[in-house]
């Protein structure tokens, strides 16, 4: 089987024992009951930190483990880091957006509930998305050959959002706000040079000023991503593209 077409799967590094690694019930479903693979047959594994091994399936059941065979590969550094505080945004939209911000190479992404967000969610429901975004994030990883798995944080408010990573050094704040008329990406040079991105998009509602004014209080500054209102998903994957193109990772 060549590398192009071996299968891979994300394990978790604390359920490994030696050379023998414990998958998760999902890839464990997956692995036995989609795609029937069988004890003997060869996989890829991947740790999400950089690592991805070859490994043989040594029992097929509710819980599939596997020994590893071999290192293949060690990614060490994903290069700039890119965070996204993402407002939560309605139905599949915010699956769009997890799941193309991995592709973009993202490395976290922070869900928040603002104001002006379609709907409202309680604690279960917003566990029940959390678990889902992180499936998907995952299964884009797989898709795009990523190594590092994308952090996905559990939704909370606008307000706990912006204390999220707030002793990070070296980090550029980015506010994207359709109201901003004079600062565009292209005029913000230190994008090439911060040690870190911050980027910041609201929800189909946009942010209230109040919002902004907290958020400038908090470091972030405020860009415009052009003239035309863009819809809150497409606003998020542009201004992903265009900030990973300037900080030349794209």
């Amino acid at each position: 089987m060549g590398w192009e077409l071996m299968r891979r799967f994300f394990f978790d590094p604390t359920l490994r024992d030696g050379d023998i690694v414990f998958l998760s019930d999902e890839e464990s479903h997956h692995i036995a009951k989609v795609l029937r693979l069988k004890t003997g047959d060869v996989i890829e594994i991947l740790d999400g930190l950089g690592a991805v091994f070859r490994a043989v399936i040594t029992s097929v059941g509710r819980q599939v483990e596997a020994r590893i065979e071999e290192i293949i590969t060690r990614e060490a550094t994903v290069g700039k880091s890119v965070w996204v505080w993402q407002a939560i945004l309605k139905g599949e939209k915010m699956d769009t957006v997890v799941q193309k911000c991995t592709e973009l190479g993202v490395t976290g992404l922070l869900p928040y509930q603002s104001s002006r967000c379609q709907g409202k969610f309680d604690q279960v429901q917003g566990r029940k998305k959390y678990q889902r975004w992180q499936r998907i994030g995952l299964e884009a990883c797989k898709q795009c050959r990523r190594l590092h798995a994308i952090h996905i944080d559990a939704p909370t408010s606008y307000a706990e959002s912006l204390k999220k990573r707030s002793d990070d050094d070296g980090v550029l704040r980015l506010l994207f706000w359709e109201e901003e008329k004079t600062t565009r990406l292209g005029d913000i040079p230190e994008i090439r040079d911060a040690a870190s991105l911050a980027l910041m998009l609201g929800p189909e509602g946009g942010f209230t000023r109040e919002e902004v004014e907290l958020a400038r209080l908090s470091g972030w500054r405020t860009v415009s991503l052009g003239d035309r209102i863009l819809r809150a998903e497409t606003a998020t994957l542009s201004a992903v593209a265009i900030v990973q193109f300037l900080a030349g990772s794209l």
